[in-house]
C-alpha cells in the first residue's frame, strides 16, 4: 500500500532529522504528516459522500430481448473526487457497465448500458461496487451498494405456422368437469360472491333475484390435457450453445406450450435434467410463465434414459392424453414404453431432434423406423432447420 510507504518515509525523516538535526529533513517529515492527514481525511469524506442510483428496466425478459440499464453516481459532498471507480458485479453474459471518472463538488455521471440477452437462465444483477481514494492515491476505499437482483432470461419461442396435434376430445360421457377460477366458454352455475372475486364474474340476475352478490363458476372445457416430456438425459445431447439439442429441445417445449396455451389447451411440462422438474397441467398466461421459468434454468445433465423416463411419469398419462415427446435420443428402446403408453390411450407425438447434425454419433433412423412400424406420428428437427416448420410435414407414422 502506498499508505505505508509514506508512512516508512516519514519515520526515516524523522529519525534522520532527529539524529542529523537537518532543519531539510524536518520540512520533508512536515510534508509527509500533512500528506497522510490530508489524505486520509479526504478518501474517508470521500466514500461517505457518495450516492448510486441503478434502476433495470425488467426482470424478466426472452432471449433475443435488449436488458436496459441506467447508472447515475452523485457527489454529495464539498470535496472533488478526482478518481471513482464502479464495478458491476452481474454475471449476465455480456453485460458492462462499469466505468472509471472523477467528480466534481455536487456533480454527477450518468451512463446506460443495454445488453442483448443471448442465453437463457436466471442471472445476478449487481452488487455495484464502487472505490475512490484521496488525491494522493495513499488511501483507496471500497463500497459495496445495494443489494443483487435477479434476471430471468426465458427461452426463444417461435410461432408455428402450421400447428395440429392429435386430438384430444373426450365424449360427453367420460369428459372429466373441473372447476376453475379463470373465465372458460364453460358455465358452471353461480354461487355466492367471495372477497377476492373479479367484478366482472358477477351474475346480475342472480344477484337482483337472491339480494346478495353472486358470481358465475367455470369448468373447464372438454379438451383433454397435453404434457411436453423433454428429454435431457446428458448421454445423448450433442452440439455446443445455442446450436445444440440441449437449445432446440428447450426452445420448442417453449414453443410448443405457447401453441397449445393460446388455444386453451391445459398443458403441463416433465423435464429430467439436473433436478426432475414438474410442471402440473393448466391453463392460462400464468401457467406459460410458470412453464418459461422452468425452461430458462433447465440443463441437460439428466442421467435417465428416455425409456425410464417414460415408464417412471406413466402415472400422469390417462386415456385421451396428449403427450408430446422431445428427444435427441438415438435408440429404439423408449418407442416400446411409448407404445405402452398407446395401448393405455395415451395421443403421443414425438419430435426428434438429429443428433448427428449438431455434431453427435447417434442416427435417428433406428427410433425414426421404430416409431413408423407403431404407428406413432414423429417429426424430425435438424441443425439449421426453421423450427416454425417442424409441425409443417409429419417423418413417422403418417398413415
Amino acid at each position: 500500500m502506498r499508505s505505508w510507504t509514506v508512512v516508512a518515509l516519514l519515520v526515516v525523516a524523522v529519525l534522520a532529522a532527529l539524529a542529523l538535526n537537518y532543519v531539510l529533513l524536518y520540512r520533508v517529515a512536515y510534508v509527509l504528516a500533512f500528506v497522510l492527514l490530508v489524505g486520509y481525511i479526504w478518501s474517508r469524506a470521500n466514500i461517505r459522500w457518495l450516492e448510486v442510483e441503478r434502476t433495470t428496466s425488467t426482470t424478466r425478459a426472452q432471449v433475443g430481448e435488449r436488458l436496459v440499464e441506467r447508472i447515475t453516481v452523485r457527489n454529495t459532498g464539498p470535496l472533488p473526487k478526482p478518481w471513482v471507480e464502479v464495478h458491476d458485479l452481474s454475471d449476465l453474459p455480456g453485460h458492462h457497465l462499469s466505468q472509471a471518472f472523477g467528480l466534481l463538488s455536487g456533480g454527477h455521471r450518468a451512463w446506460r448500458a443495454e445488453t442483448v440477452c443471448r442465453q437463457r437462465g436466471k442471472f445476478s444483477l449487481g452488487p455495484i461496487v464502487v472505490r475512490t481514494s484521496d488525491p494522493f492515491g495513499l488511501f483507496p476505499r471500497e463500497l459495496s451498494l445495494g443489494e443483487p437482483q435477479t434476471l430471468v432470461v426465458y427461452p426463444r419461442v417461435v410461432q408455428f405456422r402450421e400447428f395440429e396435434l392429435p386430438g384430444g376430445e373426450l365424449s360427453g360421457e367420460v369428459r372429466t368437469r373441473r372447476r376453475t377460477h379463470q373465465v372458460t366458454p364453460v358455465a358452471a352455475g353461480v354461487r355466492d360472491y367471495q372477497p377476492g372475486d373479479s367484478y366482472n364474474r358477477i351474475h346480475w340476475p342472480t344477484t337482483a333475484r337472491l339480494g346478495r352478490l353472486a358470481v358465475k363458476e367455470f369448468e373447464l372445457d372438454p379438451l383433454s390435457d397435453v404434457w411436453i416430456l423433454l428429454d435431457l438425459q446428458a448421454a445423448v445431447q450433442a452440439g455446443l450453445g445455442p446450436e445444440s439439442t440441449e437449445e432446440y429441445g428447450v426452445t420448442l417445449a417453449g414453443s410448443v406450450a405457447k401453441a397449445l396455451l393460446d388455444r386453451n389447451w391445459s398443458v403441463g411440462l416433465i423435464a429430467f435434467g439436473q433436478t426432475h422438474e414438474v410442471v402440473p397441467t393448466d391453463r392460462g398466461v400464468r401457467q406459460l410463465l410458470k412453464i418459461l421459468e422452468t425452461l430458462a434454468v433447465v440443463r441437460a445433465l439428466g442421467r435417465v434414459p428416455l425409456a425410464e423416463q417414460i415408464l417412471m411419469e406413466s402415472a400422469r398419462f390417462g386415456r385421451n392424453i396428449t403427450l408430446v415427446v422431445i428427444t435427441p435420443s438415438g435408440s429404439d428402446a423408449w418407442v416400446e414404453s411409448l407404445s405402452l403408453q398407446v395401448q393405455r390411450g395415451v395421443r403421443p407425438v414425438v419430435v426428434l431432434l438429429d443428433a448427428t447434425s449438431f455434431g453427435g454419433y447417434h442416427s435417428p433412423l433406428m427410433p425414426l423406423g421404430a416409431l413408423a412400424a407403431a404407428g406413432i406420428p414423429a417429426h424430425i428437427v435438424r441443425r439449421g432447420d426453421p423450427l416454425d416448420l417442424v409441425f409443417a410435414a409429419r417423418t413417422a407414422g403418417a398413415g
